[in-house]
């Protein structure tokens, strides 16, 4: 009997979400994800195409499921800051993939696009309403929101290193900025 397809796509996506979250795609390995899914290197391209074509399946297929657990209230963007902030604290291998994806594949991932689209249209419609800020285009707060939200991991290691203890708070002065930064 043939080995289940499903079934390997599954172990080499789980691999590949590992690999490309703690390597990036320059530093990931197509062996170690074929062995990390007990699989052959020939099932990754059949299954997915080059190295880059899985990093942008990887990235696209999380990017979609932080998506579906998050959605956007443009009514209340602090709540969502909050929420979104939350998903990516159980999550962090999204968090990490999205930073690589920043730096190493300076194109668009299609997946990725339509969610933003639909966030984008979102804030546009409240910004309409007066409910949110209108003089920053949609597009632009919507990219303030989220880099609020990833603020601390982005922060240069030298600005880290002066915390000596251990802030709990981070979470309620995301929302606390993000509210200040929408309103009206």
């Amino acid at each position: 009997m043939p080995p289940d397809a499903t079934e390997t796509k599954r172990r080499l996506m789980k691999a590949a979400i590992a690999e490309f979250a703690t390597y990036g795609l320059a530093g990931a390995r197509v062996d170690r994800i074929a062995e990390q899914a007990s699989a052959n290197k020939r099932s990754i391209y059949m299954h997915f195409g080059a190295k880059e074509e899985l990093f942008d399946h990887v990235v696209g297929d999380c990017m979609a499921e932080l998506a579906r657990a998050v959605a956007v209230d443009a009514g209340d963007l602090p709540r969502y800051a909050g929420a979104l902030f939350d998903q990516l604290e159980t999550r962090p291998h999204v968090r990490r993939l999205y930073l690589w994806a920043g730096l190493e594949r300076q194109q668009p991932v299609e997946a990725e696009v339509a969610e933003y689209r639909r966030n984008v249209t979102a804030i546009a419609a409240a910004q309409e309403a007066g409910t949110v800020r209108s003089d920053i285009p949609a597009i632009e707060l919507l990219a303030m929101v989220v880099a609020l939200v990833i603020s601390w991991d982005t922060a240069s290691w030298s600005l880290k290193a002066l915390r000596d203890d251990e802030f709990t708070g981070r979470k309620a002065a995301v929302e606390a900025a993000v509210a200040g930064l929408v309103r009206p």
